[in-house]
């Protein structure tokens, strides 16, 4: 019963894990499937109103961000939060981010409330789920809001010679011209289709590019839609981050991990990092002993002169479940030791979900003791006033999934991502996005190479 009371003390925490889209057997994501998702395009909650680009532009170099991940959170209050979904944007150009964490990531929330004009009140799946919805009028295709080629955002600019790509600035537009087929592509009329009006024949085109089965075509109109889909995946790779979406399950504990004091969301103490670095540090020097013993073997020296050449190769630090720091005391850092070892559990989580419940004020499991948010820090909701909770963290193991060069001086980098947001989910009337809180935490370079742990600063860079 202990155990159980245990768990029941721990705030329930639910982690998000990066799978690959399986377009073949579900087809491709969709806004009214609700789902969390990494990279690609933003599935807009509301299909009529659609985020504008000049909301995220950094604060660097004045361009438009790169979509990161949504995260489709619905909450019980208010009623306006039935559906809701919050949107991670950052710049995609790493060398902004050494320039100034300030303005580098921006988060919006969006929400609806059960009745609305783009989603049926009562999914399809109920009992009398067609009863129930008889009234309700989608909304009328015509309405949707355009949106930009390239990210997604809304897109009021059209290319004024073909009028079928819209944009949301001049510098997309120009990306998809020089660097895209649209140079090539621009002014052409896809080979025609039986009784099928241009806009609609384009469509179906761009379907058969990426699934040949789904249309027989003649040889002319597969090299039009091959030529779509080559210019489609040119700008994917020159401007977004893959596609993945994010299934989520609850963080569980084994009796070890219980034992351990782990399945609390405190991020450890000097106490704790002290007892767990002793027999850390007794396997360290195991390790090193048989690494000095295989180099003495080898070259034949002592293997004391060896065991300093082992000692060497072993100060840096690596990821977690592998080595760990240089063997002194000075350079623990009790949260990051908790960090290690509360991931280890699950090593490819990509996002922590904490905020469960209303009467529960979760904490983020930060990945040092320096640079941890003050509560004066997290500015309250300008809408109404109340404070921001912590809702959800991204998780470093993220960056693995981005195509991102990790070798490059200026590659995007982080330790990890704090969302806060309204505690109340406030509503305002016919404001559809609402600018939350983003806080950043690193790692140091000289920590992540054993020197010491000294973490860089956490950067607010909410906007509003």
């Amino acid at each position: 019963m202990a155990d159980n009371d245990h768990q029941e003390d721990a705030p329930e925490v639910m982690l998000g894990f990066a799978e690959p889209v399986d377009l073949e057997e579900h087809g491709p994501l969709l806004a009214e499937q609700f789902v969390s998702k990494i990279g690609g395009l933003p599935l807009w909650l509301n299909p009529e109103h659609i985020l504008d680009a000049k909301e995220v532009i950094c604060e660097q170099c004045s361009k438009p961000m790169t979509f990161l991940l949504q995260l489709y959170s619905p909450e019980d209050h208010p009623e306006e939060a039935f559906h809701r979904a919050i949107y991670v944007f950052c710049c995609k150009t790493g060398a902004c981010h050494k320039k100034s964490l300030e303005g580098c990531f921006k988060v919006v929330r969006s929400q609806l409330g059960q009745y609305n004009a783009y989603y049926p009140p009562v999914s399809e799946k109920e009992d009398n789920a067609e009863e129930e919805n008889k009234g309700w009028v989608p909304l009328e295709s015509n309405k949707r809001a355009k949106t930009c080629f390239v990210c997604g955002l809304h897109g009021p600019k059209v290319c004024s010679k073909c009028h079928k790509f819209s944009y949301c600035s001049p510098e997309h537009q120009a990306l998809h011209w020089t660097k895209g087929l649209h140079k090539q592509l621009c002014g052409t009329n896809p080979p025609p289709s039986h009784n099928m009006d241009l806009d609609t024949n384009l469509a179906e085109l761009s379907i058969a590019s990426h699934d040949d089965q789904t249309k027989t075509l003649n040889k002319e109109q597969q090299e039009y839609a091959n030529k779509l889909d080559i210019d489609s995946k040119l700008i994917e790779r020159m401007f977004r981050f893959p596609e993945l979406e994010i299934i989520s399950e609850p963080e569980e504990f084994d009796q070890e991990a219980l034992d351990e004091g782990l399945a609390h969301d405190s991020s450890g103490d000097e106490q704790e990092a002290e007892e767990g670095w002793e027999e850390k540090a007794a396997a360290l020097k195991a390790k090193k002993e048989k690494r000095a013993a295989a180099l003495a073997k080898k070259n034949g020296t002592g293997v004391s002169k060896s065991l300093e050449s082992a000692e060497a190769s072993m100060n840096a630090l690596v990821p977690v479940g592998d080595e760990l720091y240089e063997n002194t005391k000075t350079d623990i850092d009790a949260a990051f030791l908790t960090f290690q070892k509360r991931v280890a559990l699950y090593p490819d989580q990509v996002l922590r979900y904490a905020r469960m419940e209303y009467d529960v004020t979760p904490e983020p499991l930060y990945v040092s003791d320096i640079g941890i948010p003050k509560t004066s820090e997290i500015p309250p909701c300008p809408d109404c006033g109340q404070e921001r909770s912590f809702e959800f963290q991204v998780m470093p193991q993220l960056l693995n999934y981005l195509a991102i060069d990790h070798s490059a001086s200026d590659a995007l980098d982080f330790g990890t991502l704090l969302v806060y947001s309204c505690k109340d989910n406030c509503h305002v009337e016919g404001k559809h996005y609402q600018h939350e809180v983003i806080k950043v935490q690193h790692f140091s370079e000289d920590g992540m190479e054993g020197t010491n742990m000294n973490i860089g600063p956490t950067a607010s860079v909410s906007s509003k």
